[in-house]
């Protein structure tokens, strides 16, 4: 049940992660059927897809969340630390970077391939339609998403979205320390 609150309070970061889908599969031109970016329910969001031609093509869209919510969470604590710097007036400053670091933390939460990635990744393994050297190459990437759910049964996603908060931020006083 905490999850599933935690999910709901952070829902900034599954449109974000199924928006980095839906943008990898368009930059891939892999046709997008249906793109559902929240939803009350499990999954809370989805992409339907047509099959990619390639493996490596399938993998980038599964991986792009990971890609996309980083950057995003990496730029919104930035954001965040430059307004808490800025000259707006105290209440502003400090509402606009708290809003900033919650949109960072929920993008960062919800980098990781969810456990439908990486079902769909293992249906491409059991497919008679992909040779060897394909199904060679989803082997370790589907351990390394199993590995990464696991992690995230331990709270490995909400340390990866503290990170991605505080990195930029860390970063940001390091540069322009005196």
């Amino acid at each position: 049940m905490p999850r599933l609150l935690l999910s709901y309070l952070t829902f900034p970061g599954i449109i974000v992660h199924e928006f980095a889908h839906a943008w990898a599969c368009r930059r891939l031109g892999i046709p997008v059927e249906r793109v559902c970016y929240l939803r009350l329910g499990n999954p809370m969001g989805y992409v339907l897809h047509a099959r990619p031609a390639s493996v490596v093509r399938h993998i980038l869209i599964v991986l792009a969340p990971f890609f996309v919510s980083s950057a995003v969470a990496l730029a919104a604590s930035l954001g965040a630390a430059l307004l808490a710097r800025s000259r707006l007036p105290p209440e502003s400053r400090d509402a606009a970077s708290i809003l900033a670091l919650w949109f960072a933390f929920s993008a960062g939460l919800h980098a990781f391939p969810s456990s439908g990635d990486a079902d769909a990744l293992r249906d491409e393994i059991s497919s008679p339609e992909r040779g060897l050297l394909a199904k060679a190459l989803l082997i370790p990437v589907l351990g390394m998403l199993h590995l990464i759910r696991l992690g995230s049964r331990f709270w490995l996603d909400i340390l990866f979205a503290l990170a991605m908060v505080g990195l930029a931020p860390t970063l940001l006083l390091i540069l322009t320390a005196d």
